[in-house]
């Protein structure tokens, strides 16, 4: 079994938000080492339909940050996650249709995992 990579004090991030009305969708990938380790995601917005639905995004993200930690690689969610589907819209930046919450997180994680993407880094200044 994989040992699980502790999380520093202090990691660099990157957000990307897809607006769009009660289905904005925000998530934040944080890295370790150059590599995502950590997603937060949020969507909607406080109706009372949308609260449950926001416990399961929290609960989604935190379960696939313990597995990058644990040594998921993340082609393992894209593939996973890349087409579920439920209210479908277009999203000008990535230029492309996002299909639900965890569509939109498999699209971030598919630009993140790239060979030539290059992470974030914490200057020593400014911790």
């Amino acid at each position: 079994m994989n040992t699980k990579l502790l999380r520093p004090s202090t990691i660099p991030s990157l957000t990307w938000f897809h607006g769009t009305g009660s289905h904005a969708i925000q998530v934040t990938i944080g890295f370790i080492d150059g590599e995502p380790k950590e997603v937060f995601m949020r969507t909607g917005v406080n109706h009372e339909h949308t609260i449950c639905d926001r416990a399961w995004i929290e609960a989604l993200a935190r379960s696939i940050s313990t597995g990058l930690r644990y040594g998921v690689p993340p082609d393992a969610y894209i593939d996973q996650f890349q087409g579920i589907s439920c209210m479908s819209t277009f999203d000008a930046t990535l230029q492309r249709v996002i299909k639900s919450p965890a569509d939109y997180l498999a699209q971030i994680l598919k630009i993140v995992a790239r060979p030539e993407f290059v992470a974030p880094t914490i200057i020593e200044d400014e911790v």
